[in-house]
């Protein structure tokens, strides 16, 4: 009796010390707006729409896990310190059962799961003394409720609201019935209707290209695979949810498309979703990946494949068939150039039925606008892409030259430049910037000098860096889907892998079924080996790796690069 007296005389000055304690935190807690309130089952319940009960026996709860209470929310604080001073007899009492020597013990607790979270139905204040004996589990008969939207333990009162509105925009949708374990959850909630209309919209046009009435699940289903999904993996594999982590998915899912529209409508040119993300991530200062190398992807798959080599090439020759590789390209027009040769090379190059070549044109900051002159090149691109049947438009943009071109490329699949040596016209201003063009492009890039010429012969410049892979399957897409022929050129600089990389290089292009010859030089000057062999293979074109770090485009770059595009009258396309 005297240790049960001793024990419970300590549980009430227990009691008094945690009275304070949570006296003490309410008060910081009302000074710095935040609440310190448990959760109450009842809210949670209605508001999720619990929709069934299982009884799911006795287990060790996580005392952390427990975040409410059924009936008593307003007697404890969050971390069930007690806030009723009339709870102090009851309080120790409990307590004295818990920790004395002669008590035969408490019952489990009583707890009610929803998600990953728990709330006392009976055993508040064993909970209460089991956090403040710093306990990790306790005993409990755990009763589990689903309900339309999943909680974790670490909800507060802020992202309650936000599944509150996800449960009423669910009951609106249907759409966890229809789609059941995807996550279309927006914590800016006052974007739901928008996500109704999205679906909404989609069935309206499904019903006119199909003539028919349209069932609600059946556009719900096609809207998920042929616009949401499409959309959604852009997003994943472009990063955008690392750097913008105030947001869901689905949240990015509208933001994009929002952004892509309005792109669209500012500029007056269709854009792709993909060009869309990678663009209004460069302005909110956003570091995402580039888009996806579909040369090293095609390599992989074709040279390891072990499929005989008739089945992949029906495979890959089929999509290589429906896929376009430049479908918008991006050319630069200069103040001064009359010819418009890289126009010219954009519209030979172009091969895509429903591609769109557009221009831009860059105004100096402090120069005036000439309304004429302006209106007179406009006239002219948009009259030179009406006889040759492709869709355009020309911008005219103020700033920094460098630095639009390098903007407006992200919208683009190609950058298509206009070289003069010595520099002119729109190498005045460019000619300083071409180096960080290159070094920091994501698209490919095709310079062109006096020569317009079809892509009819092309040279490969190939080392088996991940550059070069790019550059050779640029040339293995125009061979197989236009017929362009390929020479593949090497130089031989006695390294390690050289022999085994030319090996893939034939294998893929022979899987392909493309007709090659291939020119190993060694022992001379790059440059003068890559012009020889194109003169000797009577090339019209140069494709070759772009600025990685191991390419051998990074070996001629400096002033080994202005030797080439000096001494060569070829387009050179660069792959990024």
């Amino acid at each position: 009796m005297v240790d049960d007296l001793n024990t419970y005389q300590q549980a009430l000055t227990d009691f008094r010390r945690a009275r304070s304690k949570a006296a003490m935190q309410r008060f910081w807690a009302s000074i710095q707006g935040k609440s310190l309130n448990l959760l109450p089952y009842d809210k949670i319940s209605s508001t999720l729409r619990a929709v069934s009960r299982t009884d799911i026996g006795l287990q060790n709860v996580k005392l952390k896990d427990i975040i409410g209470s059924v009936g008593r929310a307003d007697d404890f604080t969050s971390d069930f310190l007690p806030l009723r001073d009339g709870d102090i007899h009851r309080w120790a009492q409990v307590k004295t059962a818990m920790t004395s020597p002669a008590s035969p013990g408490v019952p489990p607790v009583h707890l009610y799961k929803v998600g990953d979270a728990y709330f006392v139905l009976d055993g508040n204040h064993r909970v209460s003394i089991a956090k403040q004996m710093g306990m990790d589990e306790i005993e409990a008969y755990v009763t589990e409720f689903k309900t339309r939207v999943p909680i974790s333990s670490s909800i507060t009162p802020e992202e309650l609201i936000l599944k509150s509105k996800y449960v009423e925009f669910l009951n609106n949708t249907r759409l966890d019935q229809i789609l059941p374990g995807v996550d279309f959850s927006l914590n800016y909630v006052e974007n739901y209707p928008l996500l109704e209309e999205h679906i909404a919209v989609h069935r309206y046009y499904m019903g006119i290209e199909q003539q028919r009435e349209i069932g609600y699940e059946e556009a719900v289903r096609d809207w998920y695979e042929k616009v949401y999904l499409p959309v959604v993996k852009t997003i994943e594999s472009s990063g955008l949810r690392n750097e913008f982590k105030d947001m869901t998915v689905t949240d990015l899912y509208l933001w994009v498309l929002d952004q892509q529209t309005l792109l669209q409508e500012a500029l007056g040119i269709p854009i792709s979703t993909e060009h869309a993300a990678e663009y209004i991530a460069m302005y909110e200062g956003k570091l995402v990946k580039p888009l996806s190398s579909r040369g090293e992807q095609h390599f992989e798959e074709t040279v390891f494949s072990a499929q005989p080599a008739e089945a992949i090439n029906a495979y890959l020759y089929s999509r290589m068939q429906d896929d376009c590789l430049f479908r918008d390209i991006l050319v630069a027009i200069g103040d001064h150039d009359e010819t418009w040769n890289a126009l010219e090379e954009a519209v030979l190059i172009n091969s895509c039925a429903n591609g769109h070549i557009r221009g831009l044109h860059v105004i100096h900051p402090e120069d005036r606008i000439d309304e004429e002159t302006h209106h007179q090149m406009e006239v002219r691109f948009e009259q030179r892409l009406k006889e040759v049947g492709i869709q355009g438009k020309l911008l005219i943009v103020k700033g920094d030259i460098t630095s639009r071109i390098s903007e407006h490329s992200l919208l683009s699949d190609l950058l298509v430049l206009r070289l003069n040596f010595p520099p002119s016209g729109l190498i005045d201003r460019l000619t300083s910037g071409i180096t960080s063009i290159m070094r920091n492009a994501r698209r490919p890039v095709l310079l062109v000098k006096e020569k317009v010429l079809p892509p009819e012969k092309m040279l490969i410049v190939y080392n088996g860096s991940a550059k070069s892979k790019e550059a050779l399957f640029i040339g293995a897409y125009y061979a197989a889907r236009w017929g362009t022929r390929l020479a593949l050129f090497t130089l031989d600089e006695d390294t390690e892998m050289l022999e085994t990389e030319i090996s893939y290089a034939k294998t893929y292009l022979r899987k392909l079924n493309i007709d090659f010859e291939y020119v190993i030089k060694r022992d001379e000057p790059i440059v003068d080996a890559i012009l020889e062999t194109a003169a000797n293979v009577t090339a019209t074109m140069i494709v070759m790796g772009g600025y990685s770090g191991d390419s051998i485009f990074d070996r001629i770059f400096g002033s080994e690069i202005d030797t080439l595009l000096k001494e060569s009258s070829l387009p050179i396309l660069i792959s990024q």
